[in-house]
């Protein structure tokens, strides 16, 4: 499906997509009424039901099939647990520093699937991708304000979002392996539920309250930022890449979620009142550019 010009065409935009429904998920953990890991709990709970739906649809449409590949159980764990880890260190990260340089840093995951993809194929992308992905990231880091190697209040927070970059790649490349036999509605419903268990035990270790404090407030007047993060960032923007991992090279498409970062910047300049220089609006552009050359590369 890779090779299909039509299938890549279409997989970019939906990778696009999902890239803007997932720039919503730093926004919606600062205005959460609950920490960060509690935030992830509920944001994969309140998505189960929809993607139970959307996995229920997708075995209605297989049973037709003759041959029907074995579940592949072990990848779904490893999934869950590697999203679970992602979901844990960038929630913990959003709160220990701007939401700018949390997506920066945790977007560095083509680097990790190219290098994964090196140690197991020995097979590398191009120089002129690289020269795209290397803008992308120069891009992003202005586009961050330089704050991870300047602001030592917001250390710990960029060290977080940084190991998110290796739970994510991975996660992404465990999802990009069985879209080849299954749909991104099964797939997602499976790991989901594992990361869900996962980041429970995590919230309860982490001794957050697993419901928000009373404070007179309407139900949905608390919980309207985690059902945006359960909805539109896990079902919305997550469903979109496990899609869009189906039809596009693995290493374009890490590439293509580098739109978060410029995204997540917009949006916490005109939401969170974060401070947008022209320097950070420059990178912006720098990352649109670079995604554009990787892409043309690949």
């Amino acid at each position: 499906m890779h090779d299909n010009p039509r299938s890549i065409f279409i997989g970019t935009f939906v990778l696009a997509a999902g890239a803007s429904c997932i720039a919503l998920a730093p926004i919606m953990v600062k205005l959460s009424p609950l920490g960060p890991q509690a935030s992830a709990f509920w944001r994969l709970s309140f998505a189960l039901p929809l993607l139970s739906i959307w996995s229920l649809i997708e075995a209605k449409k297989a049973k037709g099939n003759d041959v029907q590949p074995t579940m592949p159980w072990g990848l779904l764990i490893l999934a869950g647990a590697l999203f679970a880890g992602d979901l844990a260190t960038w929630h913990a990260s959003i709160v220990r520093t701007s939401a700018a340089n949390a997506t920066f840093l945790s977007n560095l995951t083509p680097i990790v699937v190219v290098a994964f993809t090196w140690l197991t194929t020995r097979m590398l992308p191009t120089k002129a991708y690289w020269a795209g992905v290397g803008l992308a990231l120069l891009g992003s880091l202005a586009l961050s304000g330089g704050a991870p190697a300047t602001n030592p209040d917001r250390l710990v927070g960029d060290g977080l979002a940084a190991l998110t970059s290796i739970w994510y790649g991975l996660y992404l490349l465990a999802m990009a392996r069985m879209r080849a036999d299954w749909g991104a509605g099964t797939i997602m419903f499976f790991s989901s539920c594992v990361a869900m268990v996962i980041c429970l035990a995590v919230t309860l270790i982490a001794g957050e309250p697993i419901l928000p404090p009373d404070t007179g407030q309407s139900w949905i007047s608390q919980w309207w930022p985690i059902l945006v993060l359960g909805l539109l960032a896990q079902v919305g923007g997550q469903g979109l890449l496990a899609v869009g991992f189906g039809m596009v090279p693995t290493h374009i498409a890490s590439v293509l979620i580098l739109l978060q970062p410029v995204l997540v910047g917009l949006l916490g300049w005109l939401w969170l009142h974060e401070s947008l220089t022209p320097i950070q609006v420059a990178g912006g552009a720098l990352v649109l550019v670079g995604i554009w050359m990787a892409k043309r590369a690949g």
